[in-house]
């Protein structure tokens, strides 16, 4: 055998040493088949079929042997019978392939740790002792939600939040089996929660630096406090200052100043692993009410300054009066949400008074401080023009009114009003009212009201009318327009007032005479012309008409009519039969008388420039002549009967048509013949004959027309009759 294995080594050598000189030569191959090396190896061994089984060992040494190999070849491989192990030689060292066990390892000891543990607790260290043998750790939890990172003899173990409690066990590992069981480690997960049975309510309202109020929190399962406060965020609070008992389950603060007002607390309960927290919604109180509104104000005399008192808090209010300037009225202490005392201001500056207010809140009836609001009262504007009125005529300009006030540094604000026929004023504006060119189309003086309101310091005072009054250009008499004109009529006396200098045309007739048994009155003096009147008032004067004769009586003149340098004489009255008294001069004359088969009397004069003469009367038939009348002689008598009256003067001054005025009356007749007619412009007509009758007429009132004559030994409607009024016409341009 010994032989056979030397031969197999000499074959070996052999052929690797023909194989260094044959470097495309086979690998040798050791088998029982006869089958070529594979290509890849320089040796291959095959044991199949071989019998007895063998293996091959390489050298074998301890390890004191192993290290008195000289110069050891990289890649060098022996089996270390000290180490049970194979090793190769590498990089400089004796490197470890791998190892064969004698013996499996050792009974784990006791494992050391944390016993109890938090669900979510990380990096828990455990560890047991190291096995002898043991070439691995095989650590086992019996719980659920554990995490185990290691498999030396210490571990690190992370617990879920679900985790479970359990047994933590460990056993030694090798090659030739597992070690014993090491006895159980438990571990308890904590996961019970502190359970806050009682919120922390809010305690009753303390004043600033008084009180010891408290918050309390009802838990189960804690372990320790620790109370909170909100302020910007949620803050411990220690036991120092107001505070006391900060981690107990009542937190306690004594005398709390104002600041510490709407401050929140919280309590977090800690158990083992977790806490709970109170909801923060408990609130210390501590009101100080403070007055937030501005601290000053302004009113009107006579008005209130409504003063709605705010606060910071919810409060009442009540305040006193300080200082009082200028004599302000109507202030007093009271209490209130709101000052609206009336407050009077006497003089024309502002006065002051100080309201000194006290609020006192709802909650905890705390007094804060005082608080001063000073009410300014300003006094109210008045207009102190004088006077407040101005005259102009129609067309004229006004007058400047510049505006005066009580109270300095007063504006104003005016509407104007007018009357009827009031044209060309400014309706409305501020501060001046302008010069203005107004116009009254009327006949009567007419106004414009200018409602003044002045206000200084944002009070309005009262309203002040200030009136200007605008007169028409004349005034007097019964006024009417015609065309382009304006007419002033005079049907009796009265004033003609002018508001203007101007030329005027006029038309006056004086009142007409009256009339006798027999003669005829004359037609009242007639005048006309242009006149250049001054502004100012002017006696305007309407004469009456003369009166009659009584029976078998004489008349009288009429009465004379003056306007201006114009005055009509009044006209003539009839003469009397007999000629006792004999008729009369004036504006026209009377008519004459006569006697029964005796004389005949001539009629009077009439004024030149103003009427006529007076006609004759006849004898033997007391027939009387006619009044002479503005226009032309009265007609004298004849045996046929009485004259017939002069003929007036006709005018258009009126309206433009022709009017005649101031004609002589008619003569009257005794007893034979007929009675004169009265002249055209208002002559009566005579009047007599007891057998015919014939009824007379007095003179037309306003024309100036002479009374009729008559006879006084008929009937009635025969007498003689008055003279007619005379008449005063003014116009001008319109």
């Amino acid at each position: 055998m010994k032989n056979i294995r030397i031969h197999i080594l000499l074959l070996l050598t052999l052929s690797l040493s023909f194989s260094t000189f044959k470097c495309i030569a086979q690998g040798v191959a050791i088998n029982t088949t006869g089958s070529p090396a594979d290509n890849s190896a320089m040796l291959d061994i095959d044991a199949t079929g071989m019998n007895p089984k063998a293996g091959l060992l390489i050298p074998r040494m301890n390890t004191t042997e192993r290290n008195l190999i000289a110069s050891p070849a990289e890649g060098l491989q022996i089996y270390n019978t000290t180490t049970h192990c194979f090793e190769f030689y590498a990089n400089g060292i004796w490197q470890t392939i791998t190892c064969g066990c004698i013996s499996a390892p050792e009974a784990a000891g006791t494992i050391s740790g944390t016993a109890t543990v938090c669900p979510g607790q990380n990096a828990v260290l455990y560890s047991v002792p190291a096995i002898a043998r043991a070439t691995s750790y095989t650590w086992t939890y019996s719980g659920a939600g554990a995490v185990i990172v290691g498999s030396t003899n210490t571990v690190i173990v992370y617990f879920t939040v679900s985790a479970t409690s359990g047994n933590l066990t460990v056993q030694g590992t090798n090659a030739c089996g597992n070690g014993t069981v090491s006895a159980d480690y438990p571990i308890s997960v904590n996961s019970t929660v502190p359970n806050i049975i009682g919120q922390p309510i809010n305690p009753a309202a303390v004043c600033p630096g008084t009180g010891t109020p408290s918050f309390t929190v009802t838990a189960t399962g804690g372990l320790t406090y620790q109370w909170q406060e909100f302020i910007s965020s949620w803050n411990n609070v220690a036991n120092a200052g107001v505070y006391s008992n900060s981690t107990t389950a009542s937190l306690t603060i004594t005398n709390p100043p104002a600041s510490m007002n709407a401050y929140k607390y919280r309590c977090v309960v800690s158990g083992t692993c977790t806490s709970s927290t109170s909801d923060g919604s408990a609130t210390l109180t501590v009101p100080f009410p403070s007055v937030t509104n501005t601290t000053t104000a302004a009113t009107c005399s006579g008005t209130n300054p409504n003063i709605t008192l705010t606060s910071n808090l919810p409060s009442n209010f009540a305040w006193t009066i300080g200082t009082i300037t200028g004599g302000i009225t109507g202030s007093s202490a009271s209490f209130g949400a709101t000052i609206n005392q009336t407050l009077t201001n006497p003089i024309t500056t502002a006065g002051t008074v100080q309201y000194i207010v006290t609020p006192t809140s709802t909650t905890g009836s705390c007094v804060g401080a005082a608080f001063t609001i000073t009410v300014t009262v300003n006094p109210t504007p008045t207009v102190t023009n004088t006077p407040l009125t101005q005259n102009i005529c129609t067309g004229e300009n006004t007058a400047l009114v510049t505006l005066t006030s009580n109270v300095g540094g007063a504006t104003f604000a005016w509407a104007a009003t007018e009357t009827a026929n009031i044209t060309n004023f400014t309706t409305g504006g501020t501060n001046t009212i302008p010069i203005q060119t107004i116009y009254n189309s009327g006949a009567t003086a007419g106004t414009v009201t200018y409602a003044i309101t002045p206000t200084a310091n944002s009070c309005a005072g009262g309203i002040t009318n200030y009136i200007t009054t605008i007169n028409p250009i004349a005034t007097g008499g019964t006024i009417t327009d015609v065309g382009s004109y304006r007419i002033h009529t005079f049907t009796t006396s009265g004033t003609f007032t002018l508001c203007n200098s101007m030329n005027v045309e006029a038309l006056v007739v004086a009142g007409g005479g009256g009339g006798s048994d027999e003669g005829g009155g004359g037609g009242g003096g007639f005048l006309t012309g242009t006149l250049a009147v001054n502004a100012q008032a002017y006696t305007v004067t309407v004469g009456n008409g003369g009166n009659a004769g009584a029976n078998n009586g004489a008349g009288t003149n009429g009465e004379n009519s003056i306007f201006s340098t114009l005055e009509a004489t009044g006209g003539g009255a009839g003469g009397q039969y007999q000629n006792s008294p004999a008729p009369q001069i004036g504006g026209s004359g009377g008519g004459g008388g006569a006697t029964q088969g005796g004389s005949a009397y001539s009629g009077a004069a009439g004024i030149a420039g103003q009427g006529h003469n007076g006609g004759c009367g006849y004898s033997p038939g007391y027939e009387g002549g006619g009044g002479g009348g503005a226009g032309g002689n009265g007609i004298d008598a004849n045996s046929s009967g009485a004259g017939n009256g002069g003929v007036g003067l006709s005018s258009t001054i009126y309206d433009g048509s022709t009017i005649y005025y101031a004609g002589g009356g008619g003569g009257g007749v005794n007893n034979t013949g007929t009675a004169g007619s009265g002249g055209n412009g208002g002559g009566g007509n005579g009047g007599g004959n007891c057998v015919s009758l014939y009824t007379s007429s007095a003179g037309a009132a306003n024309t100036g027309g002479g009374g009729g004559g008559g006879d006084g030994d008929c009937s009635v409607q025969c007498n003689p009759r008055a003279g007619g009024s005379g008449i005063v016409i003014i116009r001008y341009p319109h």
